[in-house]
C-alpha cells in the first residue's frame, strides 16, 4: 500500500493556514487579513467545555501568507502570480513589514503562545511569486527571492519571537507551475530557490521547504524534483463537489504527499458545506479505495495535514473567521475537529 509521509519524521503534524496581509476581491478592493493575540488561542489548545480546563492541543504549525498587499498609495497587488497587478520588490517588503507588526500575526502567535501551556509553536512563511513581469529573467525572480528570505531573516535573528516560535522554514505561494512559452521556467526558480533555503540554518536548524498544489495542477507530483521537504494535495473537493476527495487522498499517498483539509465560513450556515466537510473526517478516519481501485491509509492517523479554513470575512456582523467561528458559538464541529486533530473517537 501507497503511504503518506511518515509523522516520525516530525517536519509537520497539524499545518494551519493563517493569512496575512491583504486579499483582493475580483472588483479590486482589497481585505485586510491579520490575527491578534486572542484568535490564536483557540488554535493552540482545546478547553474542555464540561470542565473549563485546557484538555489538549489543536495545531502544531502555522503558516503564515498573504495573496496580496498595499502600495503605500492604497492599491492592491497580488503576492500570487497575476498580470494585472503583481506586486513589486516594495510591497513584497510591505508583506515582510505586516508580518512582523506589533500585536498582530507572528507577534500575536507568540503572545498567544506565552499565554498557554505549550512551550512553542512551529512557524512557516509564505515566499512572495517572483512575477516575470516585474523580475524580467529567471536569475533576477531568483534573485529577488533569496533576496527577501535573506531581509526575513535577518529580521527574525533580532526579533524576541524565537523564544516562543520556532522558524520551520518557507513555503512556495504558488499552487501550480507555469509555463510562460519557454522564456520562463518556475522549476528552474524553485529548485535553485529550494537549496538556497536548505543552505539557511536558524537556531541550529536546517530550514525546509513546503508546497500545497491543487490536485490536477501542473507539475503537482515533481514536488520531489523540485526540491520541496514536503508537500500537501488539495482536494478542492470542499469547493466543487466534482472533484473527489477518494482520487486526492489515494494521489496524496501514492505520492507521498500529505493532504490538505479545506473549509471556510459557509459549514457556520450551508448544510451542505458542512457535509462536504464532514466528509473529509470520516474519510480520513476509515481510509479507503478511489474509483481508479488504489487503496490509502486513513489520512487522520497517517499522514501530515494541512488545514484550509479560509481568510477573514469583514461584514455588518463584525470580523469572522471559519474555524473561530465554530470555537465562539461553541458549534460541536470545534470539538470534533479537536477530537480529529488528536485521533480520539467519536
Amino acid at each position: 500500500m501507497s503511504s503518506y509521509p511518515a509523522l516520525e519524521k516530525g517536519q509537520v503534524d497539524q499545518l494551519f493556514l493563517a493569512y496575512a496581509g491583504y486579499s483582493i476581491g475580483s472588483d479590486g478592493t482589497p481585505h485586510y487579513q491579520f490575527w491578534e493575540p486572542a484568535d490564536f488561542a483557540p488554535l493552540l489548545t482545546h478547553t474542555n467545555p464540561s470542565t473549563g480546563f485546557i484538555d489538549g492541543a489543536m495545531f502544531s504549525d502555522f503558516l503564515f501568507l498573504a495573496l496580496g498587499i498595499l502600495t503605500v498609495t492604497g492599491e492592491g497587488r497580488y503576492l500570487t502570480r497575476n498580470e494585472k497587478a503583481p506586486a513589486t520588490w516594495n510591497e513584497w517588503v510591505r508583506y515582510l513589514d505586516e508580518l512582523f507588526l506589533r500585536e498582530r500575526n507572528l507577534d500575536a502567535l507568540c503572545q498567544a503562545v506565552q499565554r498557554s501551556p505549550l512551550p512553542h509553536a512551529n512557524v512557516w512563511i509564505a515566499l512572495p511569486y517572483p512575477n516575470p513581469a516585474v523580475f524580467p529573467d529567471d536569475l533576477l525572480r531568483i534573485q529577488a527571492v533569496v533576496d527577501w528570505i535573506c531581509l526575513f531573516l535577518k529580521r527574525w535573528s533580532t526579533s524576541p519571537l524565537r523564544c516562543c516560535l520556532r522558524l520551520q522554514g518557507f513555503y512556495w505561494l504558488q499552487e501550480s507551475l507555469y509555463d510562460y512559452g519557454g522564456a520562463f521556467d518556475d522549476r528552474f526558480v524553485i529548485r535553485d530557490v529550494n537549496m538556497q533555503i536548505h543552505a539557511c540554518h536558524t537556531d541550529g536548524r536546517r530550514l525546509q521547504s513546503i508546497w500545497i498544489p491543487y490536485q490536477g495542477a501542473r507539475g503537482w507530483d515533481e514536488w520531489q524534483t523540485l526540491g520541496f521537504d514536503l508537500a500537501f494535495l488539495q482536494p478542492n473537493t470542499y469547493f466543487n463537489p466534482s472533484r473527489s476527495l477518494t482520487e486526492a487522498a489515494a494521489s496524496a499517498a501514492h505520492s507521498g504527499m500529505g493532504l490538505e483539509i479545506e473549509f471556510d465560513l459557509g459549514v457556520t450556515y450551508d448544510q451542505e458545506k458542512r457535509e462536504r466537510l464532514l466528509a473529509y473526517l470520516h474519510t480520513g478516519s476509515t481510509g479507503g479505495t478511489d474509483d481508479k481501485g488504489r487503496v490509502f491509509p486513513p489520512y487522520q492517523f497517517e499522514s501530515p495535514l494541512a488545514w484550509y479554513t479560509g481568510g477573514w470575512f469583514f461584514g455588518k456582523n463584525g470580523r469572522k473567521q471559519a474555524l473561530l467561528s465554530l470555537y465562539q458559538s461553541n458549534d460541536p464541529l470545534y470539538d470534533q475537529i479537536f477530537r480529529f486533530l488528536n485521533g480520539i473517537p467519536e
